[in-house]
């Protein structure tokens, strides 16, 4: 009859026991570490209450000539501003034109709406002539669209992608004293409302 080999308890076996009991806890230490650096890749500021930072920066404007916007030229004036991750999108475009469409309304209750990715103003320009060709004159964009090529803006207001290198989608209602009122991040394959961002607006009017 075969007799099994029996392993002595010793300190270096027990050694040997822990090490290999620590191996296989190793892929939970890993996937804290892995979702540590996916909340630093994207890291968010709750920007509600603060001042809107302020931003002069390149930008296709309403009468589609490249110029300048300054945030601080806004003042006086609720802002809806609008960051979204990059112009070829359909839905960015179907979404702005929206609220391109609904501009009056806005301005209507003294708000101005401006949109900003981190295309540059050239792409921006290009991206605008092309809805124009596609859609003949119709459904295009006027509303000012900005360039936050160095990522300065996105970053500063909270909503950069730092492992994308793009802003996610998100809107902001800044008020008349340059004051962020309301903040909605979404998901990238969600459109937002123009009916409720208006009614929102309308709100902080009263």
């Amino acid at each position: 009859m075969a007799v099994g080999k029996v392993t002595k308890r010793t300190p270096d076996n027990l050694a040997k026991g822990t090490a290999k009991r620590a191996r296989v806890t190793a892929p939970e230490d890993t996937t804290v570490e892995m979702l540590k650096r996916s909340a630093a890749d994207s890291p968010h500021t709750y920007m509600v209450g603060r001042t809107a930072p302020a931003f002069d920066a390149p930008a296709v404007l309403a009468d589609g000539q490249i110029g300048r916007v300054l945030l601080a030229d806004f003042c006086g004036r609720f802002v809806v501003l609008l960051f979204y991750p990059g112009d070829c999108a359909g839905m960015e475009a179907r979404n702005l034109v929206e609220f391109n469409d609904r501009c009056d309304e806005f301005d209507a209750v003294g708000c101005s709406v401006i949109a900003c990715s981190t295309d540059s103003e050239y792409a921006h320009y290009n991206w605008r002539q092309q809805l124009e060709r596609t859609n003949k004159g119709e459904g295009i964009i006027h509303l000012p669209v900005v360039s936050d090529r160095t990522r300065r803006i996105s970053r500063a207001f909270g909503v950069l992608n730092e492992h994308e290198g793009q802003a996610v989608r998100a809107m902001l209602i800044i008020d008349p004293m340059q004051q962020i009122r309301v903040e909605i991040i979404g998901d990238t394959g969600m459109s937002r409302s123009v009916d409720e961002t208006l009614m929102l607006v309308q709100a902080l009017t009263i």
